[in-house]
This record gives structure tokens, sequence and C-alpha cells, in this order.
């Protein structure tokens, strides 16, 4: 079963526009599918910043080295 959908007017970047433009894909759902997935993302990181804020008050500070390797996984 598919969510159901509404119309609504974006303005985007014409090099953006130029290369969905290029898939043999309905440019709707395109960028339905990036919006999609630039939302999960955001969800994830909330979630993973929540966890490491509970690891702290349970195990104490991270240290900036660890932080820094996960966070150049993240990127």
């Amino acid at each position: 079963m598919t969510a159901a959908k509404r119309k609504v007017s974006v303005t985007l970047d014409a090099d953006l526009v130029a290369e969905l433009g290029l898939a043999d894909e309905a440019l709707s759902r395109q960028v339905n599918d990036a919006v999609r997935d630039a939302l999960e993302r955001r969800r994830r990181q909330r979630l993973l910043a929540e966890l490491c804020a509970e690891l702290e008050v349970r195990h104490g500070p991270v240290s900036k080295k660890l932080l820094a390797k996960y966070e150049a996984l993240l990127a």
C-alpha cells in the first residue's frame, strides 16, 4: 500500500533539476525518495545523539578521540 500523496510546490536549484532529469524516473518520485532518505538520516542521528547522552550519564564523558572516530564514520 502506498502512502497518501499531497501536492506541494518546491523550488530546487537548476543543477539538481537537470541531474534528476537524466534519470529514467519521475521527478516527484526522486524528490520524495531523497527527502525520505534525508529525514531517516536525521532520525538516526537524533537517536544516536540521545543514546550518546544516555551513555554519558551512565558511564561519564566519551573521549574526544573516540568521538572523532565515529563522527568520521558518519560523514
